[in-house]
């Protein structure tokens, strides 16, 4: 008798599909990947990581783009994994199908809301995976679980026949174990096959430095060294009069209003669904005034505009910790989880807040478990952040 095989409720969604073929022979061919709750395939139901929204909604009508193109260059889907709920949690806990198994840190969490993509790849069930990227969902669990994850320039990678949380943020990513593959997927996504030179200068921002380990400091600047680059500290940030914790209420202040735009009436109906924890940063939410989104607004294009401009005159990319220390324990709860989760989008939310591209690097064996840095820079730099972190991943091996 053939034995069956219990696929592990923590990651894998049970509506499926469970395996997608190829529709052709390509670039990705013998590669295999799975994707996040939250894009469509037609004739199976997203779930957005909630039960109450599986059964609320009904079938796809079509395919994701991004998923009918990476099965017409040779990659086979060997699933559909799970979010937070709504995606709107960092953590990559679900009251509702667990908290998967963070492979590399199995006492800490896996990050969300990308949890299923990122837990994926860790365990090695996928070559690679496709997440999302709010506020950090792809950058945080390449983070804890020691991968290397990319959020593309916004709106690089079509989002649509996908279900969208925040207009003003929502990008697709990409995680890998392999840079080299990482950087195939997303050429073969964007059929921009272009090489680029790696940059010389790499800017970190000393705002963003002060809660950095010595040793996760050290070790990046070994690999700057062992690359041939160089490390210059800069203080855009202060100099501009913003603060981590300024952007963070900034980026949140815009994402909860487009939230509760896009999502209210569905939220009155089954908000009692909800992780708690998630259900109150609705509510909070709902108190964003329309005038205070506006002004947000208004403060993001100069935000971003500031940053472009900068980023314009260094002849060189951005360094900057992806998440403030490694993954926190299961065992932290109420504030301080809540304390640290606003130190994490005092960083997170600078690619947010201005667009811009953001490769995740992992550094391994760290005393404070997996984390690492991320290089930044101009819209549609990818090929760049990539051939860059390829220099400084040398130091790795």
């Amino acid at each position: 008798m053939d034995k069956i095989i219990t696929k592990d409720a923590t990651v894998y969604c049970s509506q499926g599909p469970d395996l997608l073929l190829p529709t052709a022979e390509g670039a990705l061919s013998k590669t295999t990947f799975v994707f996040k709750d939250l894009f469509d395939v037609e004739g199976y139901v997203t779930g957005a990581g909630n039960p109450a929204w599986l059964t609320s909604h009904g079938i796809a009508k079509k395919n994701s783009k991004i998923i009918e193109d990476l099965l017409a260059n040779g990659a086979t889907c060997v699933g559909r994994v799970q979010t937070d709920e709504l995606a709107y949690s960092l953590n990559g806990q679900n009251i509702h199908y667990g908290t998967p198994i963070n492979p590399v840190a199995p006492e800490c969490l896996p990050g969300g809301s990308s949890s299923g993509s990122a837990v994926t790849v860790a365990r090695g069930e996928s070559d690679f995976s496709i997440g999302t990227d709010t506020g950090g969902s792809v950058r945080v669990p390449a983070s804890y679980c020691g991968l290397f994850g990319l959020r593309p320039t916004l709106g690089k990678l079509d989002l649509e026949n996908a279900f969208q949380l925040s207009e003003s943020f929502d990008t697709a990513g990409i995680f890998s174990r392999d840079l080299t593959l990482l950087s195939n997927v997303f050429s073969t996504l964007t059929k921009h096959k272009e090489k680029a030179i790696p940059a010389k200068r790499l800017y970190l921002d000393n705002a963003l430095t002060e809660q950095i380990s010595e040793e996760r400091l050290s070790r990046f600047e070994q690999w700057c060294q062992q690359a041939d680059i160089t490390l210059i500290k800069s203080d855009f940030l202060a100099e501009s009069s913003y603060t981590p914790t300024s952007l963070s209420l900034l980026f949140r202040t815009i994402q909860g209003f487009e939230i509760i735009q896009g999502h209210d009436d569905w939220l009155k109906a089954h908000g009692d669904s909800l992780d708690p924890s998630i259900m109150e940063r609705v509510e909070w939410a709902r108190s964003i005034t329309a005038q205070e989104y506006s002004e947000a607004k208004r403060k993001q294009a100069q935000f971003k505009q500031s940053l472009v401009s900068y980023f314009q005159e260094l002849d060189g990319l951005w360094a900057l910790p992806t998440t403030p220390s490694g993954p926190p324990l299961l065992t932290l709860t109420g504030e301080p989880l809540a304390q640290y989760r606003s130190q994490l989008m005092g960083l997170t939310s600078i690619a947010g807040l201005s667009g811009l591209p953001q490769l995740h690097l992992p550094i391994h064996g760290l005393q404070e478990g997996p984390c690492g840095f991320s290089l930044m820079s101009i819209a549609d730099s990818e090929a760049r952040l990539i051939s860059t972190g390829l220099s400084l991943s040398q130091g790795e091996q």
